[in-house]
């Protein structure tokens, strides 16, 4: 049939730059149908469906769905589609939230790094330290095979790995400091995360960080093992200075295969909690 008042499928989906397989879908799933079919099974659209094909094709392109789209069309209340820009507003004002959050992040990243490459290496400083919680892992056996280790590992770090902004979570070692200054002697040692309660932590072992007066280096750590040079130091700089060990040792990575592809690069920061003796 041809009559200048009518589309045909190809015709009006040229004039919105679609397919006309997608006309055919939203037939299918009762969205958008053309005005009548011939005998011969040929299809056409009157003008009024041009108006209205336009309706779908914008509210599809804000991700508005066929179900709400079709309820829509129906009505074409006024309120109901403000009730759709709406919906959309919020989810675009959360994803706004959420990206200027990333944002901050790279920033503190950037800033991070800059840090790094300029810390005083090797000095032996002391500093308070307020109280921190964080989610240790099971003790790990240094007798355990290295994949086993791993796999330890890498399982109480898939809840970090698992949510979104990942990067914000602080990871590090736990050693036992009766232990760490004597290689032939260490045993074992745990994983540590910042704990946070958006972390899906079925039973976390939560373990307080006390506040305190810390001993802190950053020094180098090839694979997390830090010179025996610097654990030396560090006894004698006790000892010399009337002090003594309160707690663990913790090492927090700051340059590790991230940002060097060398392990004579790594670096860690090395806290201790200390106090004075009479």
């Amino acid at each position: 049939m041809k009559d200048s008042r009518y589309f045909t499928p190809a015709e009006l989906a040229k004039l919105f730059g679609i397919s006309k397989q997608l006309l055919l879908y939203y037939d299918k799933n009762d969205i958008f149908s053309p005005e009548f079919v011939d005998e011969n099974g040929y299809r056409f659209y009157v003008l009024s469906q041009y108006f209205t094909l336009q309706i779908i094709i914008s509210l599809r392109k804000l991700n508005v769905s066929l179900k709400e789209i079709k309820a829509y069309l129906k009505s074409k209340d006024i309120n109901l589609l403000k009730e759709i820009y709406r919906n959309k507003q919020q989810e675009y004002k959360k994803q706004i939230e959420e990206l200027l959050y990333l944002e901050k992040t790279m920033q503190q990243k950037i800033a991070f790094l800059n840090d790094i490459q300029n810390l005083p290496l090797n000095q032996i400083l002391l500093e308070i330290q307020e109280e921190e919680c964080l989610y240790f892992s099971e003790a790990i056996s240094i007798k355990k095979p290295i994949k086993q280790r791993m796999n330890t590992l890498a399982k109480h770090m898939l809840p970090v790995f698992s949510h979104e902004s990942f990067q914000e979570y602080l990871m590090g070692f736990h050693y036992d400091s009766k232990e760490y200054f004597y290689e032939d002697r260490i045993t074992q040692y745990n994983v540590f995360i910042s704990a946070n309660s958006k972390l899906n932590y079925k039973n976390p072992i939560k373990f307080i960080k006390e506040k305190g007066l810390y001993l802190c280096v950053y020094c180098n750590a090839q694979y997390g093992v830090v010179n025996t040079q610097i654990k030396e130091r560090i006894v004698k700089f006790i000892k010399q200075n009337n002090l003594r060990f309160q707690g663990g040792i913790y090492l927090f990575p700051l340059r590790n295969f991230w940002s060097t592809s060398k392990p004579k690069e790594e670096l860690v920061k090395l806290c201790l909690r200390v106090e004075y003796t009479d």
